[in-house]
């Protein structure tokens, strides 16, 4: 009994010491910013009432597709789901491109207002997911592409052409239909 005793004062008296360090180790009172600057604020809940959410169980299987000089990626995507019954998913990618067709959605027009690039640039982010529109797999994704003066351009991907090689992993997490 006195084992156990001394075991939990030990463990207590261990307690207290390691908060009394961490509370030593903080950071003092954060003094004024410069202007044009802020620091993250609380997260508010509540903010969404319109949200759905659907859960979902299963195994997730990942596509790792690399795509070469004159593949579109779009295409190659879209075939990939098709062909192996994808009806969900998410995508995540990199690369280089000769070109891009992008988009920027105008809800007013129901329209896109287009974005092209016609030169070599950098895919420096690719994300997206699929989902079932009107019966067949729906690849939906979003790109930023680099110039080579450094600035960017971003929108919704219509087309995007590779040059010399993209790299992209699509996450499978439900299928429907076809070869697996």
């Amino acid at each position: 009994m006195s084992c156990r005793l001394s075991f939990s004062a030990l463990a207590i008296a261990l307690a207290v010491a390691v908060a009394g360090f961490a509370v030593a180790q903080a950071p003092a009172t954060p003094g004024p910013l410069p202007d044009g600057y802020m620091r993250a604020p609380p997260v508010p809940e509540g903010l969404a009432p319109q949200m759905r959410v659907t859960e979902t169980q299963g195994t997730a299987r990942v596509f790792d597709a690399i795509f070469s000089p004159g593949d579109e990626v779009l295409s190659g995507l879209t075939d990939l789901a098709r062909k192996h019954g994808i009806t969900s998913g998410y995508v995540t990618g990199l690369g280089g491109l000769s070109g891009a067709l992008l988009g920027f959605g105008d809800p007013e027009l129901g329209a896109f207002a287009k974005i092209a690039v016609d030169e070599k640039c950098e895919l420096v982010s690719l994300v997206g997911h699929i989902q079932m529109r009107d019966g067949a797999p729906y690849v939906h994704l979003h790109a930023i592409v680099a110039l080579k003066d450094g600035s960017t351009k971003a929108g919704h991907v219509f087309e995007l052409r590779v040059a010399p090689v993209a790299e992209i992993s699509l996450v499978a997490t439900s299928f429907g239909g076809g070869a697996r």
